[in-house]
């Protein structure tokens, strides 16, 4: 499955043991990668700026899924205006 989502958290896994493959990658790539994935984006700047609906869904990952992380570089402390509106584009590749 391909999901993309602004939270990531450990809780997406099941347990047992995953290897991880992470990458930074280009907003374009981010977009294109993410057209057809399973949404999970709570904050409605970022569902606009992708163009996806808000709407958590519970994620659970498996071997072979991957994971589209977006997230702000200002992180949870605001700071200011310029800041708050860059972002991560990241893929997790679930092997």
């Amino acid at each position: 499955m391909i999901y993309v989502t602004d939270n990531f958290s450990l809780q997406m896994f099941q347990n047992q043991e995953y290897t991880i493959n992470t990458k930074k990658i280009k907003k374009s790539k981010f977009i294109k990668n993410t057209k057809d994935a399973i949404s999970s984006i709570s904050s409605w700047k970022i569902a606009k700026l992708l163009h996806k609906p808000v709407k958590k869904e519970k994620i659970r990952l498996e071997k072979g899924d991957k994971i589209y992380i977006i997230t702000s570089k200002f992180g949870r402390n605001k700071t200011d205006y310029k800041k708050e509106n860059k972002y991560r584009y990241e893929e997790y590749t679930i092997l």
